[in-house]
């Protein structure tokens, strides 16, 4: 999987097809396969026609089957020229958040690229899952028909676009050629992160004083002032300098050994079992249930975006794997040492969700191996799928980084189970990714 574009300009590219009907990565319908059905059944009728009409020296059917077998040749020799035509393509914008307001789209632009006008003809486009057809009307030479084609962004994941297809018809519908001009891109929609002011705290402040027995010393060191956010304690708050600005503020310290943050996102969707029907409906088919898995699987992505964005925008290492323990991030990203934003948001866009993982389920096993690892300041498990069994593994990861979050994410309609906290593992449910923020800050308070 390529990255996505930087930028409208990094989308656009042409593809030209000649008179042949193959240049580059062009390709046009062979002619021998040309004919329609339609097309077939006169030809074949034509020929069974002529031939009773030489058996039985019956001139009139001779001359009928002629004629039906030149109205063939000539619908032939009416696609026979591939039209040569220039398509240039451009995405804009390259990503959009999931679900986001702003409009996506492809712009196209056929040129006719030959000496001679170009009969009207009839386009396709793909978008995703759909197609869209649209009219190319009478080019002259040199001239050029634009198109755009809205492309979907409900859900997250790599969106193709293109490639554009060129229909030869002729007037009978007896032959048909499609020209694939082969330019192609692809459009990311990526995972919704909100904003965490109380995951954004945490990290700060659990290098800002010991948070576990294995917190390492004198590696920290001051570096900024900042405004107080919910979740910061009073201890951290510079009086004077709160006093001086007319706000509160409070100490940033950064450690110089960058303690590491781990996100675990389940990759099996599903699982909800009977209460899962019936949020989808009544008489929901396997199809309902399977777009309702999707979307609620679309949610926990949005969560580990949401924790591994502010990690990666606070420069801590980070790993982000999947349910068997594998790093999600490309082997790019590894090798060059630390992640931005922008990596997090690609990675997570181009994750898919399985409905059950083949053999046993490496989940708990991922996170006894993520304990046995190097100390960590942040550990965060998303799942669509119940997680009381999982205590046993989070307590041992509790035991390696100084705080533990374990997120569910149940579809919407389900009954929340709030926010709780045992010991440094916190427990929240949440139906929507906005509901996150409100959800650690009640866990931060719980008993």
């Amino acid at each position: 999987m390529t990255a996505p574009p930087a930028d409208a300009a990094a989308a656009r590219g042409t593809a030209e097809a000649d008179d042949d009907g193959a240049a580059g990565t062009a390709d046009v319908t062979p002619l021998h396969s040309a004919l329609t059905p339609r097309g077939k059944m006169l030809l074949g009728g034509s020929i069974v026609v002529a031939a009773c009409g030489l058996f039985l020296d019956y001139p009139e059917l001779i001359g009928l089957g002629v004629a039906g077998t030149v109205a063939v040749l000539a619908a032939l020799a009416a696609v026979a020229r591939a039209p040569k035509v220039v398509v240039a393509r451009s995405v804009d914008p390259g990503q959009v958040t999931r679900g986001s307001q702003a409009e996506a789209c492809a712009k196209l632009a056929v040129r006719n690229a030959s000496r001679r006008t170009l009969p009207a003809m009839s386009a396709r486009d793909r978008a995703g899952s759909r197609t869209h057809g649209f009219g190319v009307p009478r080019l002259r030479p040199g001239n050029e028909h634009t198109a755009t084609i809205p492309l979907p962004t409900a859900r997250r994941g790599v969106v193709p676009s293109g490639p554009l297809l060129i229909d030869r018809d002729d007037p009978f519908g007896l032959a048909h050629r499609t020209l694939d001009t082969g330019l192609a891109s692809e459009f990311y929609v990526r995972p919704r992160a909100v904003p965490l002011p109380e995951v954004a705290a945490s990290l700060a402040r659990s290098v800002d004083g010991p948070q576990a027995d294995t917190t390492m010393e004198g590696t920290l060191a001051f570096s900024s002032l900042r405004e107080y956010v919910p979740g910061d304690e009073l201890r951290h708050v510079h009086w004077r300098a709160s006093a001086h600005a007319g706000k509160v503020l409070v100490k940033q310290h950064v450690d110089t050994a960058h303690a590491a943050v781990a996100v675990v996102l389940d990759v099996v969707a599903g699982g909800f079992g009977a209460s899962g029907g019936a949020l989808a409906g009544p008489g929901a088919t396997a199809l309902d249930m399977a777009a309702l898995d999707m979307a609620v699987f679309d949610v926990a992505v949005d969560c580990a975006a949401s924790v591994a964005v502010v990690a990666a925008t606070q420069r801590h290492p980070l790993q982000l794997v999947d349910t068997a323990g594998e790093s999600m991030l490309p082997g790019t990203v590894r090798r060059r040492g630390g992640c931005t934003a922008d990596d997090v948001l690609d990675a997570l866009t181009r994750v898919n969700a399985v409905r059950a993982w083949p053999g046993a389920d490496p989940l708990a096993d991922t996170l006894r191996r993520l304990s046995a690892g190097a100390r960590g300041s942040l550990a965060t498990v998303v799942s669509t799928r119940p997680m009381g069994g999982l205590a046993d593994s989070l307590r041992l990861l509790a035991g390696c980084y100084a705080r533990v979050i374990a997120v569910q994410v149940a579809p919407g309609g389900a009954a929340a189970g709030g926010a709780t906290r045992t010991g440094r593992v916190v427990w929240v449910t949440v139906q929507e990714v906005e509901d996150l923020p409100a959800a650690l800050l009640r866990a931060r308070t719980a008993a």
